[in-house]
């Protein structure tokens, strides 16, 4: 089924281009990150526009999907620039239809400063509108999402409070609810906020990996440390094991978490696996064949359409009830989450079909 709506976006004065594809409108509304890369393809956002309507669906949010890009290097020197003229061109559709938020190499506070030089008060006022609520009833609301909870802001935290939840509850179904042995693909906003959670709640993290390196400790990696001392997505080598990035596919752990990359792995990748399950941080961080063929291998595998949806989930938090401060939000984003995915993991082994199958059922029938 064709998306509603694509914009095609090129800046005036960079050699770049940019794209918003708004897959589906519900109740008025969407949502969906925007990412800045120099590989950006209309065709994937689109892909990822629709992962986005199907992320909603799954948790019965009454908003549609979209997607953004910028097809430019996160590091090109004129990028606040042209950030900034991205949104003043799309500003209409953030007023009245499109949530924005962070996606690949971009972060929420980052975005927010953008609108905020553009005279757009907040990327999500759409939501708050379409549900009724005054903007500074919603403002009032959305402060929350700015406020710190142990130090981290909330924004930081609401996806990966998902990527937690999903986790554990993986580990609860595998028999391994202690002490989960977890390696972490990615280092960036989502796979430094999940390691930090899990770490919290006394998970160890096995392997920890980003684009060059993967830091591994049998005893588990001491994630403050290495928080510290990153560096745009980046870990210092302060470990004594430095092994090639893609060896975190091979550590011995309970839980893989992909939270870097679409298409992680290819299939020819699932015999190196050490894992007992894998949880999908990033957006379609598999594809379908590759999950097809873990299931078949006895691998469980917690799909991006929940582990994922904790940033949709954190508003909803915001207009579905009254939270009393910033914890409220993460621990709406935890139980929901949670729940899901029990529900989700308990229709897998009844019917003995993947988790994703299980989940495409509820949501489109069988």
């Amino acid at each position: 089924m064709a998306a509603l709506l694509k914009i095609e976006y090129r800046d005036p004065l960079e050699p770049v281009t940019g794209v918003l594809v708004i897959d589906r409108l519900v109740d008025g509304v969407c949502a969906g990150g925007l990412r800045i890369a120099a590989d950006v393809d209309a065709d994937e956002i689109a892909a990822l526009a629709r992962n986005m309507t199907r992320k909603q669906a799954a948790f019965a949010l009454p908003v549609g999907g979209a997607k953004a890009g910028l097809r430019m290097a996160p590091d090109h020197p004129a990028r606040p620039a042209v950030l900034r003229r991205f949104l003043a061109a799309v500003a209409p559709f953030i007023e009245r239809s499109w949530s924005v938020g962070p996606d690949l190499n971009t972060t929420m506070a980052e975005l927010q400063r953008a609108a905020g030089d553009v005279g757009l008060p907040c990327l999500k006022l759409a939501v708050g509108r379409s549900r009724g609520l005054a903007d500074h009833e919603f403002l009032r609301r959305y402060a929350f999402l700015d406020a710190a909870v142990d130090g981290w802001p909330v924004h930081a935290l609401r996806a990966p409070a998902a990527v937690r939840a999903a986790t554990l509850a993986l580990g609860r179904a595998l028999a391994r609810p202690a002490g989960l042995r977890v390696a972490i693909q990615g280092a960036g906003a989502m796979g430094g906020g999940a390691a930090w959670l899990l770490d919290r709640v006394g998970c160890r993290v096995v392997a920890w990996a980003d684009d060059l390196r993967c830091l591994v400790a049998d005893a588990g990696l001491d994630v403050p440390v290495l928080l510290a001392g990153r560096r745009d997505g980046r870990l210092p080598e302060l470990a004594a094991d430095v092994r090639p990035s893609d060896a975190v596919l091979q550590v011995d752990c309970d839980v893989l978490i992909l939270a870097a990359v679409s298409r992680a792995f290819a299939i020819g990748d699932i015999p190196r696996l050490r894992c007992a399950g894998v949880v999908e941080a990033a957006n379609l961080a598999l594809a379908p064949d590759v999950e097809d063929a873990l299931h078949a291998a006895g691998v469980l595998v917690i799909p991006d359409l929940l582990a994922s949806a904790g940033g949709s989930l954190a508003v909803e938090a915001l207009y579905a009830g009254a939270p009393d401060g910033p914890a409220d939000v993460l621990a709406h984003v935890e139980r929901r989450v949670a729940a899901r995915v029990e529900h989700v993991l308990a229709d897998s082994r009844a019917t003995g079909r993947s988790p994703r199958a299980a989940l495409t059922e509820a949501i489109d029938g069988p």
